[in-house]
């Protein structure tokens, strides 16, 4: 499970267009609704996020772009939906 959170922070942190206004220390969580195969069917901010708008949408839109979350090798572990904590500490 938490190999499971690694992987998606690092397949996320890759798609993420980090607009000027992220700071370092940021944390949001994010809720995110995939389908077996772990193709993304939505996501949107859940519960607290330290972030200003523009960092809030570019999370939303990384999450996007990915398409396909990590899948193969962690199946025991996939839920349909899930709750996951985005942190950018600075490059």
């Amino acid at each position: 499970s938490q190999q499971y959170a690694i992987a998606i922070q690092a397949q996320v942190t890759r798609n993420w267009l980090r607009p000027p206004t992220a700071r370092p220390g940021l944390k949001c969580t994010l809720r995110i609704v995939q389908i077996p195969g772990g193709e993304v069917i939505s996501a949107n901010i859940a519960g607290s996020c330290n972030g200003d708008e523009a960092t809030r949408r570019s999370l939303i839109a990384a999450v996007e772009r990915t398409g396909t979350l990590p899948y193969r090798g962690f199946e025991d572990v996939f839920e349909r939906e899930i709750d996951f904590n985005f942190r950018y500490d600075g490059d």
